[in-house]
């Protein structure tokens, strides 16, 4: 992997973390200290965080720095998260009452 390909992966998933708390780059950017501008160029790919931004951007998405390096599938919560929403979200009612009486068993309380 190249460091291009690396700006883009990192960009995407803070984008992904941003997104997923309803925030427009604009609002992230407020929180954390940059313009709006400085966001897109992250999350494209075209310009990479310095290390205090990316510690700011870690406390707002409560997550690590190194979790915006990790680029294998299902090995964060929020990706699983993220991942089982979108598998609920195309079942039928079938298939919803199976995945919730699994659930069940595997999670008791």
């Amino acid at each position: 992997m190249n460091e291009q390909e690396i700006k883009l992966k990192v960009g995407n998933k803070i984008k992904d973390y941003r997104k997923s708390l309803k925030l427009t780059q604009q609002n992230l950017g407020d929180i954390i200290g940059i313009n709006q501008r400085q966001v897109a160029l992250i999350e494209t790919g075209k310009s990479f965080p310095m290390l205090s931004t990316m510690v700011k951007l870690a406390e707002v998405f409560k997550c690590n720095v190194n979790d915006f390096f990790e680029f294998n599938p299902f090995l964060n919560c929020l990706d699983i998260k993220k991942q089982l929403l979108l598998i609920i979200d195309s079942c039928n009612k079938e298939q919803l009452e199976q995945i919730y009486s699994i659930s069940k068993i595997l999670i008791k309380k």
